[in-house]
Order: structure tokens, then C-alpha cells, then sequence
């Protein structure tokens, strides 16, 4: 009965509503690993499959945190009152409160402790979160594809991109975890949310605006040089023959709007109606430069250098051997007419041995770095790891020595422009899965062995306790 609810829900038959445990907890098997999809800093989402073998997505908010129960609640009133196009449509909720009794060594009576679940279902978006396809402004999404997004968002047109999870994150206001540094990291609310706890539709266009710049750059915090995310995007347009008017000025107007999103000061955040004018006012008919931007290309992009170093490939491939080291090639090219220096810094807690680390580059020139991962006993958490490494690189003169070359000399460069570039690694598991399989034949025919060996153990008492 509790499926054939939830199946209406799904179909539009009834609205959201509360939901048993007891059902969240079958459609995704006890909430096993191999139904886990994703995981934030106080939720774990999982795939629910129904009996008609529809798919939902539970998340559960982890027991250790302390969810303000009157902002639960009502957070759960909100999304039952949203109903959107744009909006990742909310199908129900779980607030179940039970006791459990534990037995203390030593001690007669039992300790009853509460266990608190709290639940949020949502509709299950297969293509999966934009975060997969987002990285830098190197690599991932094209350009195009980003800029539809940003004006589906803005627009309701035809991408349908999806929102969801702002009114989470303030849920969490309590949170162990809510530390200075978390709020940093997570980076989505309102200064005025967080500072005082006010809330407003600025308050949203903040929000908005992160994820704008987030669409361009890649990272949720504003870049320190919008020169910067644009000379990015010219560089890998013109390795592709793409480079734009209209592309360039798209660019160039995102992050002023993203930007803006983003004031202190709420009363300075534009308008949504504001933001449609912007972007229209750019594209003009056919979506087409309009005749006011068209003067403004050839005065402002040259005055962005757009030398970079150029490193290949932006993901490194290690084929992953246990107990083996594994090697992997970086090609750095430097096509400009001046010196640079560069520096493979590590990020991980994995140790990458690289060679050579630091150097100095001369003009129209190559190097090959290798990065060698130490023998590893067992196989990382995650076969797939992003910004394992980061390469600083910038503009020196001929009589800079490597000796000289230091993380602060890039963190601290006032005049010339710095790089700084995210390579992630991938794990080819092959092997690792062939050596997981001949584990498992062992351990399976110990097992087998052991069982054997217990039966004739106990094959004269009768006793088959296996």
C-alpha cells in the first residue's frame, strides 16, 4: 500500500506527504552502499526503486547532526508549496523518532537511547548533478552548453535545469560541522543568512549568482581577476578554432552578473527581470552580438594576455597495481615569447613523487614531467579524484634561478598573471579488479575449507552448528 502512495505521488495522482521508514528503508535495500549516489556534509542520498521500478532519490539526513526541528519543518513547507519547472520536484519527507535499547557491560538495566530519522525524497534526475560536467573553464562543459543553462535558469527555457538543496544547507545551521570553514566551503547562503539569519528574495539572487559564476569558472567563490576567466576561455577557444564576439561577451557579462548577484549589500543585487534584460540585451535578435557590444571586443581583449603554459593531458591516467608504482606523463609547452616558471604543488593525501617539481621554462620550449604514485597497499577511496595537483605557473625574468621558486613567489605575485590549474587523476582498475577476484576465489575456498573441516569436527555429535 505504502508503494502504490508513493507510485501516485510520482505519477502527480496525490501530493507530497510524510512517509514511513519502513518504506524508505525497503526501496533502497537498508540503505546500502550500492544504492549511495551521492553524499554531502550532513546528508547521504540514495536511489529508491519502487516495485513498478520507478527511481527516487532519498536523502538522509546523517543522525549526528543536529537538524533544527522548527527549520525542518519549515523547510518540508516550502518545498510542498514549490511547484516549478526549474525546481527538482519534491515528493515527500520522513521525521521519525524511535528508541532503542542498550545493554551496558556491567550493568543490569538496559540504556534506552533515541533515534532520530529524518528524511527528504525528491524526484531522481538520471543525468545526475551539473558538478559531474562543471570543472574549470580548461575543460568540461563547452562554453554554449554552460550559457543555455545559465538562461534556462533565468529564462524557463527549454535546458530545464534543475535547483535543489539551498534550503538544505541552511537546515543546518546547528551542524557540528558548521564551522567558519564549512560555511566557507559550502558558500551558497547569504552573508545576511548567515550572519543574522535573514532571509529575503536577494538572499536567493545571491545564490543565483554563485551558481552563475560557478556555470562560468568552475569554482563557487568569484574569481580574483574576471581577466582571468576570460583569458581561460579564449585559451581553450582558440586551441579549438571557437573564439567569438558573442561568446567573449557572454563571458564577460556572466561574471558582472554573477558578481553583482553577490554584493553585501542586498539592496544592490539586481532584480531577476534585471539579469533576463542583460542577457537579451547581449545576444540581440538570432541571438546575434547586439550593435551596443559590438564596438566594445576589439578594445578590451587585447588587453588580456592570453599566454598560458600549456599542460596535457588535465587528467592523469595511473593503470592501479597494489604494492607496484605507478607512472604517469605531463607534457608542459610553453608557446609564448617570455620566461616561465612553474610548480607542481600536491593537494593530496595520496604521495605523488614528481620530477622535476619546479622549473623554469624559456620561450618556445617543452618539458616532460613525471609523476610517480608510491606503492599503494590498498586501493583509494575513490577511482576518480579531482584537483589532485595543481600547477602554478607565471611570467619571470631570464635571471630568476629554480632555486628561487617558491608557492608564496605565485601566491604573492602582484604584477604579472599567475595560473593555476587542477589536474585530477583517474585509477585504471582493471588489474585491481582481477587481483579482487582472485582474492575472492581464496577467501572462498578457505571458507569452504574451514566449513568442511567444522562439519567433521562436529559430524559425531550430530551437532551441524554452522
Amino acid at each position: 500500500m505504502d508503494h502504490e502512495v508513493l507510485e501516485h505521488i510520482i505519477d502527480g495522482r496525490q501530493r507530497p506527504k510524510d512517509l514511513p521508514f519502513s518504506l524508505l528503508k525497503d526501496i533502497t535495500e537498508n540503505f546500502s552502499d550500492d544504492r549511495e549516489i551521492g553524499h554531502g556534509g550532513f546528508a547521504t542520498v540514495y536511489l529508491g526503486v519502487l516495485q513498478n521500478g520507478k527511481t527516487i532519490a532519498v536523502k538522509r539526513i546523517r543522525s549526528n547532526h543536529s537538524i533544527n526541528e522548527t527549520l525542518f519543518r519549515r523547510e518540508v513547507d516550502t518545498l510542498l508549496n514549490i511547484e516549478h519547472e526549474n525546481v527538482v520536484r519534491f515528493l515527500g519527507f520522513c521525521a521519525s523518532t524511535n528508541q532503542i535499547a542498550i545493554r551496558i557491560q556491567g550493568l543490569k538495566e538496559h540504556i534506552y537511547a533515541e533515534v532520530r530519522e529524518r528524511l527528504l525524497c525528491f524526484e531522481y534526475i538520471s543525468n545526475g548533478s551539473l558538478r559531474k560536467y562543471i570543472t574549470d573553464e580548461l575543460r568540461g562543459l563547452e562554453w554554449n552548453t554552460r550559457y543555455q543553462i545559465i538562461r534556462g535558469i533565468c529564462e524557463d527555457n527549454d535546458m530545464m535545469p534543475k535547483i535543489t538543496d539551498f534550503g538544505l544547507s541552511r537546515l543546518d545551521e546547528k551542524s557540528q560541522t558548521m564551522s567558519e570553514e564549512r560555511l566557507g566551503t559550502l558558500g551558497y547562503c547569504a552573508p545576511e543568512y548567515l550572519r543574522q539569519g535573514k532571509m529575503s528574495f536577494k538572499s536567493d539572487m545571491y545564490s543565483l549568482g554563485v551558481i552563475i559564476i560557478e556555470l562560468v569558472t568552475g569554482q563557487n567563490a568569484p574569481p580574483n581577476k574576471n581577466d582571468n576567466a576570460l583569458r581561460r576561455w579564449r585559451n581553450r577557444w582558440k586551441k579549438t578554432g571557437k573564439e567569438t564576439q558573442l561568446a567573449y561577451q557572454q563571458v564577460a557579462k556572466c561574471l558582472e552578473i554573477g558578481l553583482l548577484c553577490q554584493e553585501i549589500d542586498p539592496s544592490k543585487r539586481p532584480y531577476i527581470w534585471q539579469m533576463i534584460h542583460d542577457v537579451r540585451e547581449i545576444d540581440g535578435p538570432n541571438e546575434k552580438i547586439s550593435n551596443a557590444y559590438e564596438h566594445t571586443f576589439e578594445q578590451i581583449s587585447p588587453c588580456i594576455e592570453d599566454g598560458m603554459l600549456g599542460i596535457e593531458p588535465l587528467e592523469l591516467h595511473f593503470p592501479f597495481a597494489l604494492n607496484k608504482q605507478m607512472s604517469c606523463a605531463l607534457s608542459l609547452t610553453n608557446e609564448t615569447d617570455s620566461y616561465i616558471a612553474f610548480n607542481v604543488e600536491n593537494t593530496s593525501p595520496l604521495s605523488y613523487c614528481t620530477q622535476p617539481q619546479k622549473g623554469i621554462m624559456p620561450p618556445q620550449s617543452k618539458c616532460n614531467v613525471d609523476i610517480t604514485l608510491q606503492l599503494q597497499g590498498k586501493a583509494p577511496g575513490y577511482m576518480h579524484r579531482a584537483n589532485e595537483l595543481i600547477v602554478w605557473s607565471t611570467k619571470v625574468n631570464d635571471c630568476l634561478i629554480v632555486e628561487d621558486i617558491t608557492t608564496n613567489m605565485f601566491i604573492n605575485e602582484a604584477v604579472n598573471v599567475v595560473d593555476e590549474v587542477n589536474l585530477d587523476v583517474c585509477f585504471d582498475a582493471s588489474e585491481l579488479q582481477e587481483a579482487s577476484k582472485k582474492s575472492s576465489e581464496v577467501s572462498y575456498l578457505r571458507i569452504l575449507t574451514c566449513k568442511a573441516v567444522s562439519i567433521q569436527l562436529v559430524s559425531n555429535a550430530n551437532d551441524l552448528l554452522l
